[in-house]
């Protein structure tokens, strides 16, 4: 009888933690806004504004401004590891950038680089706004 309260217990377990780790699947699709910027390396005094949407599909579209003038957008595709909680991806022109160690709270994804010497904020919007999409080069 106490093998099978022991097996009872440990079945209970392991369908908890799995459900947990279900629920904190990372989910990256949607529209987000860059929030924040905390880095160690050097950064010039242009101000940036990054938008940047990720397609179910596995693409994403970025809107990127330094300073003033018009949005620079980049294409590509991204791939999310859920188990090791990376977001990777490869621009159109083939050069790639990540893995981040992504995390996701509520409406906050948080990207840090491996090192550590990067860690943008962004948070979730409903759309890019057309104001962005409509000033582009």
């Amino acid at each position: 009888m106490k093998k099978f309260w022991l097996l009872a217990v440990a079945v209970t377990l392991f369908a908890a933690c799995n459900k947990n780790n279900a629920s904190s699947a990372l989910d990256v699709t949607g529209a987000w806004e860059l929030t924040g910027v905390a880095t160690k390396a050097t950064v010039g005094s242009e101000t940036v504004e990054v938008y940047v949407e990720f397609a179910a599909a596995g693409t994403f579209t970025l809107y990127q401004k330094l300073g003033q003038g018009r949005y620079t957008v980049f294409r590509g595709n991204y791939s999310v590891d859920s188990a090791a909680g990376k977001l990777s991806g490869k621009y159109s022109a083939g050069k790639s950038w990540g893995p981040y160690t992504a995390t996701q709270e509520g409406g906050t994804l948080t990207l840090v680089s491996d090192g550590g010497k990067e860690v943008d904020t962004y948070k979730k919007i409903d759309a890019i706004p057309d104001s962005v999409k409509n000033n582009t080069y």
